[in-house]
């Protein structure tokens, strides 16, 4: 877990110390995921969005 830039520091912290820096770490790791998943969902409905689009272009085109 200290993959950081500063690993000396690592060295220093107490074993409760690295725990709440590994936390930290996970908490970071979650939001970003979190972030990503909700640009996918927007991507998904504007997606949803041109099909329901295109699918009324076809359907005046059929008539």
């Amino acid at each position: 877990m200290h993959h950081g830039s500063m690993p000396e520091i690592w060295e220093m912290l107490t074993e409760e110390q690295k725990k709440e820096v590994a936390l930290m770490k996970m908490d970071m790791k979650i939001q970003w995921m979190e972030i990503k998943i909700s640009e996918m969902e927007k991507t998904i409905e504007l997606k949803r969005k041109a099909i329901d689009n295109i699918k009324k272009v076809q359907q005046s085109l059929k008539k």
